[in-house]
């Protein structure tokens, strides 16, 4: 009966243990595009090559996600300008690909959306274009962003 009783409460530790978050892992993939320009992230935005990989164990109050945005623009753009505000007032790191004179960005970018027009914005797995606040607020909540990051 002692048997039984702590194997009981050894699983029920087990069973809470696993449930919660204590030991939740995160995997982060090291991704480079064509110019040996590094991001880490859940997964490779597009125009990347996954070069690496890494788990972190994380706790309830951590969470080490790395959120990268690629934005492609050109000059005298509202829009763009708009975009890139967003982002940075939230402290998001990004590439700024320019198109309007760089054919290998502009190939990337039609290859990507099938046409020529900014801004496009890559988060994670997300392609977003034009601007849109709460596109792009629902793309970083996604890949892991908090309002308290």
């Amino acid at each position: 009966m002692a048997f039984r009783a702590r194997s009981l409460i050894i699983s029920t530790f087990f069973i809470i243990l696993f449930s919660s978050n204590l030991l939740a892992a995160v995997k982060i993939v090291e991704c480079e595009d064509e110019q040996g320009n590094k991001v880490f992230q859940k997964s490779c935005p597009p125009g990347t090559t996954q070069v690496g990989s890494k788990k972190f164990k994380i706790g309830k109050a951590s969470k080490n996600i790395i959120i990268r945005a690629t934005l492609f623009v050109i000059p005298d753009c509202d829009a763009c300008d708009d975009v890139r505000d967003f982002l940075s007032d939230r402290n998001i790191p990004m590439t700024e690909k320019n198109v309007s004179d760089n054919t290998k960005f502009q190939s990337e970018l039609k290859k990507l959306t099938d046409v020529l027009e900014v801004p496009v914005t890559i988060i994670g797995d997300e392609i977003l274009t034009g601007y849109s606040r709460s596109k792009l607020l629902t793309a970083l909540k996604k890949s892991g962003y908090t309002e308290n990051n």
